[in-house]
């Protein structure tokens, strides 16, 4: 306790508690901040830290009321309720099983609580939260974090040299899961790690910091568990860069692979001449999804602009009636100066008829009434099998035999769609079938743009035939020596063997041959 100096465990002069914190621990119960993220890799102590911070604080200031959550009872109990039972001293307080709470000797409360479901955070309305403390806060929706968030406040009278951190929310994670794109954003792309940044006033003002920790960072576990880092390199990927780095951009249980280096370009002027599509998902108290895209030359497919339905809150829709988005489309492709849409193509519900509830019966569907705005509706192929392969098979980073990048990925967007961006590497796939996505979080965007890649499906089996572009296979041959009728013939067979493995029609390939 005597590297400790911060006054975690301390009554009446006396120390009274085991705990002596590793530097990054000390770096997290001796930050300015009051919005904190302790976060990366597994075992630097992150959990250990958070019920220190708890005893604490809880031992400070008379009367606070902290809140440590986790997301369900089992993994509060073995990871907070069960190690706080043994560690914290009984002269301190006492642990009353049936409320889940330590009462200390100063009236202050340390509440252990949990929000398995979405709902869940409702039971916590009237709560005045002093300090709000959430462990693998990537397991929590941002609906949720933001809820709890706005229970944080303090009507005590704290000792002006802790107003800084009281009321204050502290919180700890590794990548992965529901949560990690709004954690991400939040903390980590927010600011350098360590720095401390004021958040907006939307965002609540408060003191955030992002602070990072490895495995070796914490010398307890490296030296009671030398073997623990042997374990964790031999996991496959992607499990041994997230639990071994603590990286951001790889998460356990992500759907799919986006990197933003690869997946994104800057934005350009749409090449005359190119394909252009717009792809459709309804939504109407969930958000709606509209985009863009134009094939180059190569059969890539570029986002080059959208527009999602939301209100600013995950899975929060505009309610916007299908006249009002009809009419927001064609404003905006009025603005795009998009002359050359080719293909409209939307999921199978825009087909259905819809109750007319002013005069009963069936009313027109989403199709019948873009088509009176000029709209006029392709049904999508909505295979969930076969649209994950298509659309993971587009996202591939091309690497030769030793891993190196040989190429650009068959789906990129423009940094403009921000959305995309922002929902596509949350996706999370079923745990109990990695070949399908959970449903339960933001995919709407996913389902519409799946419909671009099965209307223009590549062919799994034959994608090793595709060694370089279609416009460099035909440029290099017109380098070619060769007699008129070898050429023809050369060509014809590079352009046979692209066009099987990309999956493309005659007339798209003729389109493509025109423009090289």
């Amino acid at each position: 306790m005597g590297k400790f100096n911060t006054g975690t465990g301390i009554k009446d002069g006396k120390l009274v508690d085991a705990y002596i914190p590793h530097p990054k621990q000390v770096l997290f119960h001796k930050t300015f901040a009051n919005e904190v993220l302790f976060g990366g890799s597994a075992g630097p102590g992150k959990s250990r830290a958070l019920r220190a911070e708890a005893l604490r604080w809880a031992c400070t200031i008379p009367g606070l009321q902290i809140y440590l959550f986790r997301r369900t009872f089992p993994e509060l109990e073995k990871n907070h309720i069960i190690p706080s039972q043994m560690e914290f001293p009984k002269d301190l307080g006492e642990y009353k099983s049936q409320a889940r709470r330590w009462e200390f000797f100063n009236g202050s409360m340390l509440h252990f609580c949990h929000c398995q479901y979405e709902q869940d955070v409702f039971q916590y309305q009237g709560a005045e939260i002093h300090l709000l403390l959430i462990d693998e806060l990537t397991t929590f929706t941002k609906f949720q974090y933001d809820y709890l968030r706005g229970r944080v406040r303090c009507t005590l009278p704290v000792p002006e040299k802790f107003k800084h951190k009281v009321p204050g929310i502290y919180c700890a994670s590794n990548p992965g899961g529901v949560g990690h794109t709004f954690c991400r954003a939040r903390w980590v792309d927010y600011a350098r790690p360590m720095e401390v940044k004021r958040a907006p006033v939307l965002e609540g003002g408060m003191l955030r910091q992002y602070i990072p920790a490895l495995l070796e960072d914490n010398p307890t576990l490296t030296s009671t568990d030398p073997g623990y880092r042997s374990r964790l390199e031999a996991l496959p990927e992607p499990y041994r860069t997230a639990y071994l780095k603590g990286d951001w951009d790889i998460f356990i249980g992500q759907a799919f692979d986006f990197y933003y280096d690869y997946h994104v370009v800057k934005d350009h002027p749409v090449p005359s001449g190119a394909p252009v599509y717009m792809t459709f998902d309804w939504g109407f108290g969930a958000p709606f999804s509209v985009g863009w895209w134009y094939v180059d030359q190569d059969g890539r497919l570029i986002r080059f602009s959208e527009w999602y339905g939301w209100d600013g809150n995950q899975n929060k829709g505009l309610r916007l009636t299908d006249i009002e988005v009809a009419d927001g489309i064609n404003t905006r492709e009025q603005a795009m100066g998009v002359l050359n849409v080719v293909q409209r193509i939307a999921g199978p519900d825009c087909f259905q008829k819809k109750p007319d509830y002013r005069g009963g019966g069936q009313g027109p569907s989403t199709a019948e009434i873009f088509s009176n705005r000029n709209l006029f509706l392709t049904a999508g192929d909505a295979n969930r099998k076969l649209k994950i392969r298509q659309f993971r098979n587009r996202l591939m980073v091309p690497k030769d035999d030793k891993g190196n990048v040989v190429g650009r990925p068959m789906l990129q967007v423009f940094e403009s769609c921000t959305q995309f961006i922002r929902t596509i590497p949350a996706i999370s796939a079923m745990p109990s079938n990695p070949e399908d996505i959970d449903t339960t979080g933001e995919d709407h965007i996913y389902d519409e743009c799946c419909h671009i890649c099965m209307a223009r499906p590549m062919n799994f089996d034959d994608t090793k035939l595709v060694l370089k572009p279609l416009s460099t296979i035909l440029i290099d041959s017109l380098s070619k020596k060769q007699p008129d009728e070898e050429f023809g013939e050369y060509v014809a067979s590079e352009v046979d063997a692209y066009e099987k493995a990309m999956g493309f029609g005659h007339r798209e390939m003729e389109l493509i041959y025109d423009r090289v």
